[in-house]
């Protein structure tokens, strides 16, 4: 059957039921972007309230980046 031959109604429910198969990653993707939100927040305040060692607060925005890039790749997928 050709896409011509279904009716509007026909070809939209075909559309819901392939999109209801797939994986809905969205809200593992807002979790991961507050986490990289919240690492990044509390990363900038050790970084310019915390002692003359920036090391700790560098680690802690790196690990927000590392979620913040698992969030991107989900969204690719």
């Amino acid at each position: 059957m050709k896409q011509e031959e279904l009716s509007l109604e026909e070809q939209v429910e075909r559309i819901r039921r392939k999109r209801a198969k797939q994986f809905d990653n969205t809200k593992l993707r807002i979790v991961f972007n507050v986490l990289f939100l919240i690492l990044a927040v509390v990363g900038l305040c050790m970084y310019f309230f915390g002692s003359e060692n920036h090391v700790p607060a560098l680690i802690v925005i790196a690990v927000g980046m590392v979620f913040k890039v698992i969030e991107f790749i989900l969204r690719l997928l």
